[in-house]
C-alpha cells in the first residue's frame, strides 16, 4: 500500500497529514500509529517551515511489515544539531522524537530535501 500526497505549505499540512495516515490505522498498533503521527506532524511542519511557500510531498509506503514515511520539500536542506540544551524548550525536537522512536531514519538531498524513517 503507497500514499502519496501533496500538501500546500499552510498551518494546516500536518494535520491534512496525518489525516492522510487513516488509511493505515488498523494495519499496525495503535502504540506504533500514535508515533506514527507524532513523526509525521514533526517532519511535515518542518518541511513547511522550509519549503518556501512551495508544496511538500508525504510519501506512506507499507510493505511486508515495514512502514516507511518520506517528507519531500523544496528547501536547500540542513545540517543535523545537537538536541537542544535546555529540556524545557519548545521547539527544535523534531529529528530528536525521530532518532527516539523510528526504527531507521536518515536524510537526503538531492535536489530537495528527503527527511524519511522506518518502523517494523
Amino acid at each position: 500500500m503507497t500514499i502519496d500526497v501533496q500538501l500546500e505549505s499552510t498551518p494546516s499540512a500536518p494535520a491534512r497529514a496525518r489525516g492522510a495516515l487513516d488509511a493505515i490505522d488498523g494495519r499496525i498498533s495503535p502504540e506504533r500509529m500514535r508515533d506514527v503521527r507524532l513523526l509525521v506532524s514533526e517532519l511535515v511542519t518542518n518541511a513547511v517551515r522550509h519549503a518556501d511557500g512551495e508544496a511538500v510531498r508525504l510519501i506512506v509506503s507499507l510493505r511486508a511489515g515495514r512502514l516507511r514515511i518520506e517528507v519531500h520539500d523544496p528547501g536547500k536542506g540542513f545540517d543535523l544539531k545537537p538536541p537542544p540544551d535546555d529540556p524545557l524548550r519548545a521547539s527544535g525536537w523534531g529529528l530528536v522524537l525521530v532518532e527516539e522512536l523510528a526504527d531507521r531514519w536518515g536524510i537526503d538531498h538531492n535536489p530537495q530535501t528527503r527527511v524519511w524513517f522506518e518502523m517494523d
